[in-house]
């Protein structure tokens, strides 16, 4: 089945349609654990066989009961074989004004230059390298996305900004990052300021002065 050729304008008005259900809905993803799923002890699960209305409940005890997580089967890049792995499942809402704020207070740490990279993509690229722990910490910030996270030192800020840094890779990091930047609304925030600010006291670009 060949693939439909969309012009411009419906790409346009279809990453319009993404932009606005990720400002709507957030967005949900999910993160393979690297420790391997432990099967429940054989004596609790002939209890609840023979006892379903006393069930009792087993955990991984290396698992944080906060956790939201399942155990599903993967494809094991090695072997080619599906394997049982831990997945943890996170979804990252509607971002509040005080999330967004911290998150551009923290991105204008990172120095940025397009003509260098242009001229010496490698140093340049290696040098950004070092945005790492802070692009995971912006992502540990919008996940959590609470009072608690505006304190940029709180401890479930410093544990999930780890376990980014540990289980996602370097391009799983940038589009999560990517994603973060759109739900931010700039564009909105622009409109906003449009709409609030009087017309009358807008000042004629002829009549501006030039500094």
């Amino acid at each position: 089945m060949e693939e439909k050729e969309y012009t411009r304008e419906e790409r346009l008005e279809i990453e319009e349609r993404a932009i606005q259900a990720l400002l709507q809905y957030g967005v949900k993803f999910s993160v393979p654990l690297k420790i391997k799923p432990k099967e429940v002890p054989k004596w609790i699960r002939v209890w609840n066989k023979y006892f379903p209305k006393h069930v009792k409940v087993w955990r991984d005890k290396r698992i944080p009961k906060k956790w939201n997580l399942d155990i599903v089967e993967i494809p094991d890049v090695n072997t080619g074989r599906s394997v049982k792995t831990y997945m943890r499942y996170f979804h990252i809402k509607p971002l509040y004004l005080g999330t967004i704020d911290l998150i551009r207070m923290l991105s204008i740490e990172m120095e940025y230059d397009e003509t260098k990279i242009q001229e010496k993509p490698f140093e340049e690229s290696n040098r950004l390298l070092k945005y790492q722990k802070l692009m995971a910490k912006i992502a540990a910030i919008a996940t959590l996305n609470s009072c608690e996270a505006a304190k940029q030192d709180s401890k479930e800020v410093k544990e999930l900004q780890n376990f980014f840094l540990s289980h996602l890779t370097s391009s799983r990091l940038q589009k999560l990052f990517v994603t973060i930047d759109r739900m931010s609304d700039k564009a909105g925030f622009t409109n906003s300021i449009r709409l609030i600010s009087p017309a009358g006291t807008t000042v004629p670009k002829a009549d501006r002065v030039e500094l």
